[in-house]
């Protein structure tokens, strides 16, 4: 293999040297005149040569031995699909074997492919030839541009698979033509795969696509004076490259369109941040993710206020909010900011009882921050992070003082007046010791808001630099500003003031950032509180003497899985399934869409009484269990962008627009929940590092959860259904029996909602303790098992720690061991009525007529 590429290298080393080319190439019976070498690449070369009327075209020479294996003409047809989007690609020409006489190799045979020549520069050249013109507009064009060509390339069902920067070419404008603009052209199709074909290239078309844009990005970046503009616009594309590389398919934005759209939109609210007319939906699926939603007056129109958990958040008393990936922490914290209700009339108003101010640490600490990893570092810079988290604050309580202060109402609900102005910006001038001019026209807040701009610039500065701040602000300041607030305006007196700190983990602040920050958080005033949100065991809850959180008194934990599933355990499940359906009427309304969830998806019924049996019992019927708005809600694990995720995936295959109202039908419903389901547990392989036996937990005890269902009956003619595990823990016991890579596989499955943590409970054996886990709801079609619970494995934990060690051995044995202790009894012995209950937990639906059609009106 090693004298191939050796010898591949050499090949094209001689090719790109005019003096061993022909005069004339033959291709197709059409004779190329070589003019000159344009770029090596790494199975051939690529030359500018003129046709025979003197038409210039690209001939890309490749060695012939790379086409073994398969036929070129194959690369051509795949080539021909693409003509109809010929002005996002280059076309391709012919192609046909040469031979040519090179020294040291005699005779030997080339593929020549001729494509039409693009007069312009690889985007490689580009950032480097035209630094200067690099601009946001230019990045949001080619956004544009890009999108076009990777949604072409969807529609034939291809992709490229070498879409790095030089095959990407920015067409210069054509002389004489009114469009003075340069086009997006992707060159180089000779690699085109087959969109369902597994690549055998590290990187697929969307990671190069966002690498193109990073290094576009960067160019723009190190330009040393920037427009406010375009710094607004780069701390957008930042958000978005991190969702666009999120590793959940479920929150990942990777659909041509919506980047398109998320871009276009950034780019708006960066050149006017302020827009009178509230944004809509135009799909009910787009901004699955709370970071896409820039217009507040959107996330509120959409929020469904339904949410099981949102009174025990949105109380007056601290909280720390946990979660699987996608639950909705950011949009509750969002929907709970003052600034997201400040266009409301006073009567939306004054129901709530805390004024709250939301900052998130992906977007406002994490680029700033996070390179502070050590203890000694944060020891260092301890009063700059504190500094700047102060400061942080600060901006985004005078940013949302600044809204309202443009109400007609300012000073007769909210007393912003004049005085207030004024000791609100004497107190920050005092406290950050600045004294900037005073702009005539301009407001003290306002004022007020570009010094505290201004210092927190300074501050990252100098901490960039290695230097220490002479005169940072205490870890008193933010109590002494609220304590200000208190004293001088009633609203404020009357609601807590609480600051929503978002994503408060260690993947997005070190620990040792946690701890120094702790010491603002966990300052005790009453005029002020905090909640956080934060993935599972993600925060560290110490103050500043390092003394634990007491959880039940000064944090209560909210998890939202956990508070998802208890629903079931509680017999509130249609909680969840008001939630489940009011979560999707809202964006249906929003976009404009005829249809409602109950017209669309319809209610969950099975002939043979629930959705367990009906699995169990699949003799003569097609695969159409999981349907319904009960059955859907059910699915949910608190992962609340699983829930749009599966609705999304219904639309798609049962062809819903904005005028359908009939219902889709079973059999589709239930392909769709089956795809999503399947998707979501194979995206387990891509979590670092533990993905392959993370899948495989999952994926052997997903089977023993439906083995079981097949399995003998329990009670004599229930089923069992047991997608929980409960674990009998001595004091001490759990930890000292897992080892390292056991722990650190546990805290992965329970980080990343593999498995969802319920609260502990009690040992019904012994006086003793019971770790709970429930396997993530979603995962449950894949295996074709039941929704519900009755029954959980039970183990010591001396087995579950076999299970994490060889999970395929665990649950093997546990199925063996239950075979052996449950006598299956005749079904027959008790009424039909009552199985089906005990089934079902009592969600007994009735059984509808199955119209299977898709009616429209």
């Amino acid at each position: 293999m090693e004298d191939r590429i050796q010898i591949g290298e050499q090949l094209r080393d001689a090719l790109l040297d005019p003096e061993n080319l022909p005069n004339k190439l033959r291709v197709k019976g059409m004779d190329y005149y070589p003019k000159r070498p344009v770029a090596p690449g790494f199975k051939g070369v690529v030359w500018k040569v003129l046709d025979e009327y003197g038409r210039p075209r690209a001939a890309k020479i490749t060695i012939y031995e790379d086409y073994e294996d398969r036929s070129f003409l194959q690369e051509l047809s795949r080539a021909a699909e693409l003509d109809k989007y010929s002005e996002f690609f280059a076309d391709f020409v012919s192609a046909e074997p040469i031979d040519i006489e090179l020294p040291g190799f005699g005779l030997r045979r080339f593929i020549c492919f001729i494509e039409k020549w693009i007069d312009g520069l690889t985007l490689a050249d580009f950032l480097i030839q035209y630094r200067e013109n690099v601009t946001g507009s230019l990045l949001n064009s080619y956004v544009d541009g890009m999108c076009s060509a990777l949604s072409a390339l969807q529609a034939v069902n291809l992709r490229h698979d070498d879409l790095h920067a030089n095959n990407v070419m920015l067409a210069r404008p054509v002389q004489g033509m009114p469009s003075d603009s340069w086009k997006v052209k992707v060159i180089d199709t000779g690699s085109l795969k087959p969109l369902d074909r597994p690549s055998q290239k590290p990187w697929d078309d969307h990671r190069h696509f966002v690498e193109h844009l990073v290094s576009i990005h960067n160019v723009i970046q190190n330009k040393k004076l920037l427009p406010l503009r375009e710094r607004r616009f780069l701390h957008e594309c930042v958000k978005l490259f991190a969702v666009m590389l999120d590793d959940d398919p479920s929150v990942a934005l990777v659909d041509p369109d919506q980047i398109r759209s998320q871009f276009k939109l950034a780019f708006t609210r960066a050149n006017s941040p302020r827009t009178n007319a509230p944004t809509s939906l135009q799909s009910p699926f787009e901004y699955i993710s709370a970071e896409h939603i820039a217009d507040d007056r959107l996330l509120v129109n959409i929020f469904a206020q339904s949410c099981p958990w949102l009174d025990k958040v949105a109380g007056p008393d601290p909280c720390l909010v946990t979660g699987p990936r996608g639950c909705g922490k950011s949009t509750i914290f969002r929907w709970l900011s003052l600034k997201a209700h400040v266009h409301k009339e006073v009567a939306d108003i004054v129901s709530f009882r805390i004024a709250g101010f939301y900052l998130s640490c992906s977007s406002d600490l994490q680029n700033r921050l996070s390179w502070i990893k050590t203890q000694s570092l944060a020891e260092k810079f301890q009063r700059e992070i504190v500094h700047y988290f102060n400061l942080l604050l600060a901006r985004e309580i005078v940013q949302t003082l600044c809204l309202i202060a443009d109400r007609a109402d300012r000073e007769s609900f909210w007393e912003m007046g004049p005085i207030q102005e004024e000791a609100i910006h004497s107190f920050l001038t005092k406290a950050l010791e600045t004294s900037h001019p005073k702009i005539q026209g301009v407001s003290r807040l306002r004022q007020s808001l570009e010094a505290l701009e201004i210092e927190m610039f300074h501050c990252h500065v100098q901490m960039l630099k290695g230097l220490n701040l002479g005169w940072p602000t205490p870890e008193t300041f933010i109590g002494d500003f609220t304590t200000l607030l208190t004293e001088k305006m009633s609203f404020f007196r009357e609601r807590r003031i609480t600051f929503l700190i978002d994503d408060f983990s260690t993947h997005r602040l070190p620990a040792p950032v946690q701890v120094v920050l702790n010491r603002i958080i966990w300052e005790r005033r009453d005029t002020h509180i905090f909640k956080l949100s934060s993935e599972k065991d993600g925060a560290i809850l110490t103050d500043s003497f390092s003394a634990t959180v007491d959880l039940t008194r000064e944090m209560v934990e909210i998890d939202c899985g956990r508070e998802y599933i208890s629903l079931d355990d509680t017999k509130q499940v249609e909680k969840a399934q008001k939630f489940a359906t009011e979560l999707l009427g809202k964006r249906l309304s929003d976009a404009g869409y005829h249809g409602s969830p109950e017209s669309l998806l319809g209610q969950s019924s099975w002939a043979e009484g629930s959705l367990g049996r009906a699995l169990r019992d699949k003799r003569g019927r097609a695969n159409n269990q999981y349907h319904g708005i009960e059955c859907i809600a059910n699915l949910c694990s608190g992962d609340i962008s699983t829930l749009l995720l599966v609705y999304r995936r219904i639309f798609e295959k049962g062809g819903v627009t904005k005028d359908s109202t009939g219902r889709v039908s079973k059999k589709t419903q239930h392909e769709a929940i089956e795809s999503v389901s399947r998707d979501l547990l194979e995206a387990i392989k891509n979590h670092h590092p533990y993905g392959p036996i993370m899948h495989s937990v999952v994926r052997e005890f997903g089977v023993l959860v439906r083995r079981i269902l097949e399995g003998p009956l329990i009670k004599g003619d229930v089923l069992s259904q047991c997608p929980r595990i409960e674990v009998d823990q001595d004091i001490g016991e759990y930890d000292e029996l897992l080892n390292n890579e056991q722990e650190k596989l546990a805290r992965e499955l329970i980080r990343r909602a593999a498995f969802i943590e319920m609260e502990a409970g009690r040992s019904r054996h012994r006086s003793m303790t019971t770790l709970r886990w429930q396997l993530r709801r979603v995962y449950l079609p894949t295996f074709g098992a039941s929704l519900s619970k009755n029954d959980a494995v039970k183990w010591a934990p001396s087995q579950f720690r076999f299970f994490l060690a060889d999970p395929k051995a665990a649950c093997d044995l546990e199925l063996k061991k239950r075979n052996k202790e449950v006598q299956a009894v005749s079904v027959d012995d008790k009424p039909k009525e009552k199985r089906d209950k005990d089934d079902s937990q009592g969600n007994l639906f009735p059984e509808a007529d199955d119209d299977d059609a898709l009616q429209s009106p």
